[in-house]
């Protein structure tokens, strides 16, 4: 996968953690923290494919409206 692509996807899941967790920094440091739901791995670090953005965006969308994984 190529770079741009990476970035893209890191882009999209960051705008997407502003929204849920209200603030870039608060997103920030979520994004880079290690994730119970993510088998211990921060969520930028799943960014590297389409699949692991796929789930960090799951699991946004499941903290934002309450949801159970």
């Amino acid at each position: 996968m190529s770079e741009s692509g990476v970035a893209e996807r890191l882009e999209q899941v960051e705008t997407l953690a502003i929204e849920v967790f209200g603030s870039r920094s608060a997103a920030i440091a979520w994004l880079a923290s290690p994730n119970f739901a993510l088998d211990g791995e921060p969520p930028h670090s799943l960014c590297t494919t389409v699949l692991g953005a796929l789930q960090v965006r799951r699991l946004l969308r499941c903290i934002e409206y309450g949801g159970v994984l």
